[in-house]
């Protein structure tokens, strides 16, 4: 069965801190199959952006100050509390859950490492507060918004990088926006088409295709939003306001369906700006929300969540823009949202590693050493391996796995290749041949693996070429054969032909035979023929006879030894 979860954050205490919620900070909510609340993490506030969940650990910058409580889900309880030099404004997980990336007060961007400890910075890159990052679902770029409304785009590798001549800085800057940065989100492409969508306090939402560094479209809001969710087809976004009203802004509206081209990508419309419909906006003021900090969307798209300013997280309908229920009431403003991947799928892939504890910050010193990028000898990494590691084989003496034969790869494809049937059907006629020859077939080629005996196993690459020239001879040979098979069809046609001519005279000659015994009987029955006339037609009719018995007899002959000259041949 498919759980679902999600995990809520508020940024202060409103009401009375009481009973089993006394100091709570961070919520475990179950969403399905049965919504409820599962667990509870003490000691937390946290400001909008300033939460990230991976499978083992939660990570909650805390608001107005320099420290990050990292919280262990396995155990349930606070495992560390991390100080940094400055106040956190902003956090996200990236390449696997392995790099925590910070945005400080500065405008740096710090890195962390959590299974190794290794801390790299960014120069101030940004004016004021960094309030907002994204991550791309490749891990290669990560995007960071400012308060100053710039909107940077980074490298992650190279911000990574053990080498010292590695640049630090963006690679883009994105700077049409004309007040803060409120929150920013990536698309789900690991493609460089991915896009991404900010939202700013003055009144505006800007698509990005942030691998070129440019704005696809503009839309003008009716007032600031507050947060922002992508859809998983990336077909849409959704804005909180702060009245508590959500609004949907569809990629493909109207005009995109009219039209013949993506519009969102073409650059003669990237400048002007679109005002969303109205008709997409919908609230529930009789539930006394407040306003929306945060948003979230289930694994399927079809729930949108979100947390408001009384406490409330409510559940909508995006197809029909209703409201559907409030499915909790926390203690404070719920400042942060995020449903987790569901669990419960069959047969699913195992991690191949677990990070157990986290290792805390320290500064990274590998980059004085040299400008090659070299691994600093004192580094490691902290992990537990839970399956087996995908390495290459390194030893010359270790037999190496042999890579799939073509008949293995087409077994996974819904039909055999043309070319190996036809080489099937040639080979299966050549044993055929030689069950009646003196050359021994040659090996099967459907066997899936080569001999137990060592020394049997050749290359890969050789055993192939072998078995095509193989099967090339074969050919070679079946097409000669072809030809002699064509040449004997000639002459048996031949041979019938002359047959079937012999035939026609034979049937003639009896027919002339016959008419000939015909007239003699009818001469005897003849009045008064003259003795001469009678001797000369007896005479005529004889001879007539014996030629056509002669004729008889040596077509005989000849036909005798026609059979014998084909017999022999």
């Amino acid at each position: 069965m498919l759980t679902e979860h999600f995990v809520a954050s508020i940024s202060a205490h409103t009401k009375p801190n009481t009973g089993v919620t006394k100091d709570a900070g961070i919520f475990f909510h179950e969403y399905q199959p049965l919504a409820n609340q599962r667990h509870v993490f003490k000691k937390s506030a946290t400001a909008p952006n300033c939460l990230a969940v991976s499978s083992s650990h939660i990570f909650a910058a805390q608001a107005e100050k320099a420290v990050v409580h990292v919280y262990s889900r396995e155990k349930g309880n606070q495992e560390a509390i991390v100080p940094f030099p400055e106040r956190i404004h902003s956090i996200a997980l990236t390449a696997h859950d392995t790099v925590l990336l910070l945005g400080t007060a500065s405008g740096r961007i710090l890195g962390w490492e959590v299974c190794s400890g290794r801390l790299v910075s960014t120069s101030s890159s940004h004016l004021q507060p960094v309030t907002s990052l994204a991550v791309d679902p490749s891990s290669n770029y990560f995007l960071s918004g400012s308060a100053d409304s710039m909107i940077h785009v980074w490298s992650l590798p190279s911000i990574l990088s053990f080498s010292s001549d590695t640049s630090r800085t963006p690679i883009h800057t994105l700077s049409t926006h004309r007040g803060a940065i409120t929150s920013l989100v990536c698309g789900h492409s690991a493609s460089t088409a991915n896009t991404a969508v900010s939202i700013s306090q003055d009144k505006s939402a800007i698509v990005w295709d942030y691998h070129n560094g440019q704005a696809l479209r503009t839309y003008l809001l009716p007032e600031a939003p507050t947060a922002v969710a992508l859809d998983p087809a990336d077909r849409a976004f959704y804005i909180a306001y702060e009245d508590g009203s959500l609004q949907v802004v569809d990629f493909y509206d109207e005009v995109q369906q009219s039209a013949p081209i993506d519009t969102l990508r073409e650059t003669s419309l990237s400048h002007r700006p679109v005002q969303p419909s109205t008709k997409r906006r919908f609230n529930a003021e009789s539930q006394k929300l407040g306003g929306a900090l945060s948003l979230s969307l289930s694994w399927d798209g079809t729930t949108l969540v979100s947390g408001h300013s009384s406490g409330k997280i409510a559940a909508w309908d995006i197809a029909k823009g209703n409201y559907i229920s409030t499915l909790s009431s926390l203690v404070g403003p719920v400042t942060n949202l995020q449903f987790l991947a569901p669990t419960g799928f069959p047969n699913a892939p195992e991690p191949k590693f677990k990070i157990l504890t986290v290792v805390k910050p320290k500064q990274d010193t590998g980059t004085s050493n040299s400008g090659i990028g070299l691994v600093p000898a004192n580094y490691s990494l902290n992990v537990q391996l839970t399956g087996q590691l995908s390495v290459p084989s390194i030893s010359a003496t270790e037999r190496t796995k042999m890579a799939k034969s073509e008949f293995e790869e087409a077994l996974t494809h819904p039909v055999f290749p043309m070319s190996m049937l036809e080489e099937s059907l040639t080979e299966l006629e050549s044993w055929s041949s030689h069950s009646n020859g003196a050359v021994a077939a040659s090996a099967d080629f459907l066997s899936l693996s080569a001999d137990d005996d060592g020394s049997a196993r050749n290359a890969g690459v050789v055993q192939h070429a072998g078995e095509m020239n193989e099967l090339k001879k074969q050919l070679a040979s079946l097409q000669r054969i072809q030809k002699v098979t064509f040449e004997q069809l000639a002459e048996l046609r031949e041979e019938k032909e002359w047959f079937l001519s012999k035939e026609k005279k034979r049937f003639k000659r009896k027919q002339l035979k016959a008419k000939l015994k015909m007239g003699l009987a009818n001469g005897d029955g003849d009045v008064e023929m003259s003795e001469g006339s009678e001797e000369d037609g007896s005479s005529a009719s004889e001879s007539e006879s014996n030629d056509a018995a002669t004729d008889d007899d040596s077509d005989d002959e000849e036909d005798s030894d026609a059979d014998s000259t084909h017999a022999s041949e």
